[in-house]
């Protein structure tokens, strides 16, 4: 039926459509390539558990791919919609934005280091999105750290543990 939702895939191809019009908007000239959608925090189990309030203390980011920047927007969870513009990040200077991945079953945690930022973000990205985050990754690898790739057995990659 027309409107009606079907799951999942239609949510993510709206958000992916949100942050596209959204990069639009800051520069007519760019093409978005790729997207990935994460949710920022510590735990998704725990900001479940804490119910609307754990909504609350979540954003949602959207990193869009073009061919010449990395746009990073992001908006609060409970609209899921890309309403403000944190970085944009020229390609060319966002070699070292991966600190690192933790690949797991239905979340996966990846570290980036924005510009100005003390330490790395942490955001969280669905198994749902991980053909995204797959592709994101080939864009910009991890830093290798002690062989501990998927290739070489290991779930993780780049420089965060424990996370």
């Amino acid at each position: 039926m027309p409107g009606q939702r079907l799951g999942t895939t239609n949510l993510k191809l709206e958000l992916k459509s949100a942050a596209r019009q959204a990069v639009l908007r800051a520069d007519p000239t760019e093409v978005p390539r790729s997207v990935l959608v994460a949710v920022s925090g510590p735990n998704q189990f725990l900001a479940g558990f804490l119910g609307p309030v754990g909504l609350l203390l979540v954003k949602t980011y959207f990193l869009t791919v073009t061919d010449r920047s990395v746009y990073v927007h992001r908006g609060p969870r409970t609209v899921n919609l890309p309403e403000e513009l944190v970085h944009v990040i020229p390609r060319d200077r966002a070699a070292g934005l991966v600190a690192g991945v933790r690949l797991g079953r239905s979340w996966n945690a990846l570290h980036l280091r924005f510009p100005g930022s003390a330490k790395p973000t942490r955001l969280n990205v669905s198994f749902h999105s991980r053909p995204e985050l797959d592709d994101f990754l080939k864009k910009f690898p991890a830093a290798p750290e002690g062989g501990n790739t998927p290739a070489a057995g290991g779930a993780r990659r780049g420089g965060v543990s424990g996370a």
